[in-house]
């Protein structure tokens, strides 16, 4: 994760890795609940581990998020909700859909170059991850969002500088600050009406906002903060966002290249194979993975 949020808009929810070479660490968002156990004898407490929790927020309002979603999807530790969590993270968000390293069938300089190009495209335009507000606080996400923005615009400069006044003796700083765009508050609004299922959110529950969507006017019940194509919803809120609807990781990119079936990574080359289910393979994974005899000759496997 934190190699995926690197380099996006989403890089303030990861750490830079110390003695790492440049590596950054996603910062999960673990929370701990503690709750006093009533008793005749001395007090005890109750300490509950979320292994996630959406960023940003204090505990009333995570507490809230949580007990809004599917209790087999809380992320508890050591809870079915948790191990669930884990392998949403290696479906949805599959590592040789990030880094060329882990993606086995790159066969030339020219298919690692269209996958660069590819994951450079999407972490810069189309990646993203939901945050949790009350309907009506998109305008104070949209602050926060432009002031990151700002202070990462900044922080560039301010490098770019210190690399250049390396080869002067002396140099002036300066500082661009960018203007807040505040609009119309849609805290103003009587009814607010999620963006999935268009049944109205309360007031005083919490909502799911999407960055590349506008903070004004679109946002979601926790529940229906899903993936359009296939229904589960966005681990860790993570979201690719195309053509106005919400993807994981998964489904976004299969709309962008194709997937084999065999090895389950992306198809970079020019030449695969295409079954007449539609379905796609790398040419030489089109074959019994017992005998390597091509699937089109019927094998005793």
């Amino acid at each position: 994760m934190g190699r995926l949020l690197a380099d996006s808009p989403c890089s303030h929810l990861t750490a830079k890795v110390k003695g790492g070479g440049g590596l950054r660490m996603y910062k999960r968002n673990r929370m701990i609940v503690t709750n006093p156990v009533v008793s005749r004898k001395d007090p005890t407490f109750n300490t509950t581990t979320y292994d996630w929790a959406p960023a940003g927020l204090n505990q009333k309002l995570a507490m809230q998020y949580m007990e809004l979603i599917p209790e087999s999807q809380r992320t508890v530790s050591g809870t079915e909700g948790a191990l669930e969590r884990r392998r949403q993270l290696l479906s949805q968000l599959p590592a040789y859909d990030q880094d060329p390293m882990k993606c086995q069938s790159l066969a030339s300089e020219e298919e690692i170059s269209s996958m660069l190009l590819f994951v450079k495209h999407y972490k810069q335009e189309v990646l993203g991850v939901g945050e949790v507000a009350l309907p009506g606080e998109g305008d104070a996400l949209k602050e926060a969002a432009n002031q990151r923005t700002a202070k990462e615009a900044k922080d560039r400069s301010n490098s770019d500088k210190k690399d250049s006044l390396e080869h002067q003796d002396h140099g002036s700083a300066g500082s661009n600050a960018a203007g807040s765009t505040n609009g119309t508050d849609d805290g103003t609004k009587t009814e607010h009406r999620c963006t999935g299922c268009h049944g109205e959110v309360a007031k005083e529950s919490p909502a799911v906002y999407a960055e590349r969507s506008g903070y004004r006017g679109a946002l979601w019940h926790p529940t229906c903060f899903v993936c359009s194509e296939c229904g589960q919803g966005l681990v860790d809120l993570v979201y690719f966002w195309s053509n106005q609807k919400l993807f994981c990781g998964r489904h976004y990119c299969q709309t962008v290249w194709p997937r084999c079936s065999g090895c389950d990574e992306l198809i970079f080359c020019q030449s695969f194979h295409t079954a007449n289910d539609g379905r796609t393979w790398h040419r030489h994974h089109y074959c019994c993975w017992k005998c390597g005899q091509s699937l089109d000759t019927p094998c005793q496997h």
